[in-house]
């Protein structure tokens, strides 16, 4: 496969800027920064969400899962993820939720304390994967 295919979900809203969820080129899938955002429409400073860490991680990963699915892949295709904390405290039980969705532990991953683009989102991630044979 040669050129680059944009992969925006009509399962997921709008991104909050001029960017797409995914590219792909190539056997690479390259997915955007994603949160518990990714699913609801509006303005980012609008948008919904979830109060708690493990509501956020989980609708963190399902947003991922429908990106990937999109793509004609499947969660074990990931092969890195970027994870983006705000509090380290939430660390063992991002790792929890984390094995539910990527159980084979197949995949590089890097972790980054960090304010985020609003006070009370609590993760993001990104994600890469191959689509080869």
């Amino acid at each position: 496969m040669s050129g680059k295919t944009v992969y925006n979900p009509k399962t997921l809203a709008e991104p909050v800027g001029p960017f797409a969820r995914a590219v792909r080129i190539g056997d690479m899938l390259y997915i955007s920064g994603t949160s518990a955002l990714t699913h609801v429409g509006g303005p980012i400073w609008t948008r919904s969400l979830p109060p708690d860490f493990d509501s956020q991680a989980r609708l963190t990963f399902e947003n991922i899962k429908k990106v990937v699915e999109d793509a004609g892949a499947k969660m074990a295709d990931i092969f890195k993820i970027t994870i983006f904390l705000r509090d380290r405290e939430n660390f063992d039980q991002l790792s929890k939720i984390r094995k539910e969705y990527l159980p084979e532990a197949a995949y590089v991953s890097t972790g980054f304390i960090t304010n985020l683009i609003r006070d009370d989102m609590l993760i993001e991630v990104e994600a890469q994967a191959y689509l080869g044979s």
